[in-house]
């Protein structure tokens, strides 16, 4: 779950002060235009990531399912250990999540024929992330009750409707390929760790505010651009 930047471009523009003379008009050849600034450095804007995404502390919501009255899912995400390296172009990021799920009374959910207690019904997970700016093709800021909610959609159960309060948003990172690297570490309740290295295509951050969301947004847009990153392989049909 993981998962979430300004440019500012100022062109000058060389303007030519033409000299005229009594007989003839020759102007002046223009001067070549300054370069355009292109806003904080690398190592900059890796910075400002860094501590914005570091200084948010806990991110804490309940969310609710229409298919399930009564019942409130709590989850907690941290993101630590930042580190943003403008050498490399790549982001490190640690991705704490606790869950657990609160049943009303005398309702109970049951797994493989199991009921499940209120210890089975927790998570927690580990997540260590590896993005390289490089490899970012495009970033975008979402609602999680809208990721949650077009994933019901996108298994056939539009009727289920998810509500999360207070709105999180989440900066998410695309690629066209598995790029992103992921190791996670899981535990339910009383079992063993179940630990798993996989690469994604999309990532992301949680964000408590919007307006964190689209500061982090748009410095890591400008990162992914000074890295070059945010080349879309053309489609040829």
């Amino acid at each position: 779950m993981k998962m979430k930047f300004w440019l500012i471009t100022i062109v000058a523009f060389g303007f030519a002060l033409a000299a005229w003379g009594q007989q003839s008009a020759v102007p002046k050849p223009a001067p070549a235009p300054a370069p355009a600034d292109s806003g904080p450095t690398l190592a900059q804007t890796m910075q400002f990531i860094q501590e914005k995404l570091s200084g948010q502390g806990r991110v804490g919501w309940a969310e609710t399912f229409s298919n399930q009255p009564g019942a409130i899912h709590r989850h907690f995400v941290l993101v630590s250990d930042v580190m943003a390296d403008p050498e490399t172009c790549k982001f490190y990021t640690t991705y704490t999540v606790d869950q657990s799920v609160v049943l009303p009374e005398g309702k109970s959910l049951s797994r493989g024929g199991k009921q499940l207690t209120a210890e089975d019904l927790q998570s927690h997970t580990v997540e260590t992330d590896t993005i390289s700016f490089k490899q970012v093709e495009k970033i975008t800021i979402e609602k999680t009750q809208d990721i949650e909610n077009q994933a019901f959609v996108e298994i056939a159960h539009p009727e289920i409707i998810a509500t999360v309060t207070p709105p999180v948003f989440f900066v998410k990172l695309w690629a066209s390929s598995a790029v992103f690297s992921v190791h996670t570490s899981t535990t339910e309740g009383k079992q063993a760790p179940v630990e798993k290295d996989v690469t994604k295509k999309t990532i992301g951050i949680t964000i408590r505010d919007e307006e964190t969301a689209n500061k982090v947004a748009k410095a890591m847009t400008h990162a992914m651009e000074l890295c070059g990153g945010g080349v879309t392989k053309k489609e040829l049909f």
